[in-house]
C-alpha cells in the first residue's frame, strides 16, 4: 500500500452507503427492475470505494476527501441540534427564534411561556398544550 490513498472519511461513507444499499436491496427483491438497478448502484460504490483506496493519485483523492469533510462539516450543526432533541425529548421542547434562529430548548409544560432569546434578545411567546 505505499504510495497509495488508503482508507479515508469518504471511503468510509462510501462503504456505509455500500451496506444501506445491500439492506435496501431486501425490499426490492420481488420488483426485478428495481432490485437490478439498486445492485448495480451498490457494485458502484464498492468499486469506486475500491479504486479510491488502491489510487496513487494522492493530491485528487485529498481534493475529493477535503470536500466531503467540508460538507460533513455543513451538515454538523443539524446533527447536533437531533442528537439534543434525542435526549431531551421526555422532559424539553425545542423551538426556533423569529428573529435570528437561534435553536431554543424550553421545558415542558401546559403553559404559556414568555422568554428572551440569549442571542438577539427578542421576547417570544410560545404556547404548550402538554
Amino acid at each position: 500500500m505505499a504510495g497509495r490513498n488508503g482508507i479515508d472519511k469518504l471511503t468510509t461513507g462510501l462503504v456505509v452507503i455500500y451496506g444501506a444499499l445491500c439492506f435496501i436491496k431486501i425490499f426490492f427483491r420481488y420488483f426485478l427492475i428495481g432490485y437490478i438497478v439498486i445492485t448495480v448502484l451498490q457494485y458502484a460504490v464498492l468499486a469506486y470505494a475500491v479504486f479510491r483506496v488502491l489510487s496513487k493519485n494522492l493530491q485528487k483523492r485529498y481534493s475529493e476527501n477535503f470536500r466531503f469533510e467540508q460538507f460533513l462539516n455543513a451538515w454538523n450543526p443539524y446533527i447536533e441540534h437531533m442528537k439534543l432533541r434525542l435526549k431531551f425529548f421526555k422532559t424539553h421542547r425545542f423551538r426556533t427564534c423569529k428573529g435570528c434562529g437561534e435553536f431554543l430548548r424550553l421545558k415542558k409544560g401546559k403553559h404559556r411561556k414568555q422568554i428572551t432569546c440569549p442571542k438577539c434578545g427578542k421576547e417570544l411567546t410560545f404556547h404548550f398544550l402538554f
